[in-house]
């Protein structure tokens, strides 16, 4: 009984079996037939757009900073306390107007030795002078009484030695007063340093001092204020280490600042920097429309210049700018979507939409290309359909192809 049974549920499974290999091999001949007969169906359609006439511009896109084309750190060539300040941030300043004293007393009391000594030397040279003529008459008389055998020849020697003694002092007085005269002017100078003044016209950026304040200039020179002329000023795109050769001065440059993103800014490259500045940041601020590319570790970056009249004094130093610098461009030139371009062995191409609704491959020379379109030089006219894109009816643009379905 028991071995009956066995065989029994033996031939079940068995069965079993069979049945569902029959039932894949049936879906899987479902599936194929379904699978060409619905491709030798499919249309294909073909997304085209036509050949305009316009103009295109191929920009590198850089972040810069702003800084004033003129920029004079003033700093105090005395030592002493600071007893008044004239100026304030931002406050507007002329040449020569006074921007801080600084307590003179040490310079003062300088200059008055040095005059004292030279009055002293001026005063001894007198007296030298004094000596010498009496010494010259002294030796014009013996000398004649000499000739006329009335005195020796030692006596005349003597005051042949006096006299010169007496001219030698009076030139080593002379010296001492050359010296003592520059002695005073170096005085006179520094107490002048005691009145700083202003180098320039422009505008006070910094004031790191305050009244009261001790500056020693023996040590380094203190910076009392800074002062920028903001009627004109420097922006400084940092270009992309990818994007540098591209860059050249007289190239024309627009930007706008981060406060105001409406207005636009136009000037050109007066120069790009000969040597790199390299930034260390995760997300490269300097990118191209073209081929700029990302660093997340260390990227290799070059200043350009550009300079910028500033009359309303708009810019400040250290804003944020956005710059769009022209590398390239073509007015009223024939266009295509970069889309439509193939590119081949060093060659482009793209497929033309013929009457009869078939695609042409055909050879183009194009020119100047940004982001998005292409200028043509041949192989194309103005109104011709260019394809971009093509899909299978009922498909979505964009979709993948479809597969067979099961069921």
């Amino acid at each position: 009984m028991n071995k009956c049974s066995f065989f029994i549920l033996d031939g079940k499974v068995f069965m079993k079996k069979r049945f569902f290999i029959l039932l894949g091999l049936l879906v899987a001949a479902g599936a194929a037939y379904y699978f060409f007969s619905s491709n030798s169906k499919q249309e294909t359609t073909y997304l085209t757009e036509s050949v305009t006439r316009g103009n295109v511009e191929k920009t590198v896109v850089a972040s810069g900073s702003v800084e004033s084309v003129n920029e004079v750190d003033v700093g105090a060539q005395a030592s002493g306390k600071i007893t008044k300040l004239y100026v304030k941030l931002g406050q507007e300043i002329k040449k020569g107007e006074m921007i801080a004293d600084i307590d003179s007393t040490t310079q003062i009391n300088t200059l008055n030795t040095k005059k004292a000594a030279l009055v002293s030397y001026q005063a001894q040279l007198k007296a030298k002078k004094t000596a010498y003529d009496v010494a010259l008459s002294s030796y014009n008389r013996l000398s004649k009484l000499y000739t006329q055998k009335a005195t020796s020849f030692d006596s005349v020697n003597t005051a042949k030695s006096t006299l010169d003694n007496a001219k030698a002092e009076i030139e080593a007085i002379e010296a001492n007063i050359k010296q003592a005269e520059i002695e005073v002017n170096t005085a006179e100078t520094n107490v002048s340093y005691t009145k700083i003044t202003a180098p320039m016209d422009g505008t006070i950026i910094s004031v790191p001092v305050s009244e009261g304040q001790t500056v020693n200039a023996n040590q380094t020179t203190p910076t009392i204020v800074t002062i920028a002329d903001l009627s004109k000023m420097k922006i400084k795109p940092e270009i992309s280490e990818g994007d540098i050769t591209k860059v050249k001065s007289g190239q024309e440059v627009s930007f706008t600042i981060l406060s105001d993103s409406q207005t636009v800014y136009h000037s050109v490259i007066d120069s790009v920097d000969p040597a790199n500045t390299t930034t260390t940041d995760s997300s490269a601020t300097s990118s191209s429309t073209s081929s700029s590319s990302s660093s997340t570790t260390s990227a290799i970056y070059y200043y350009a210049n550009v300079l910028i009249d500033n009359p309303d004094r708009t810019l400040r130093i250290g804003m944020t700018t956005e710059n769009n610098i022209k590398i390239a461009n073509a007015k009223d030139v024939l266009l295509v979507s970069n889309m439509a371009i193939q590119k081949r062995d060093g060659k482009s191409f793209v497929n033309v939409l013929n009457d009869k609704n078939q695609p042409e491959q055909r050879e183009v020379e194009t020119g100047v290309q940004n982001d998005f379109k292409t200028e043509i030089k041949s192989g194309l006219n103005e109104g011709e359909k260019v394809i971009v894109s093509q899909v299978a009816n009922g498909e979505q643009v964009g979709s993948m192809p479809r597969g067979p379905r099961m069921f």
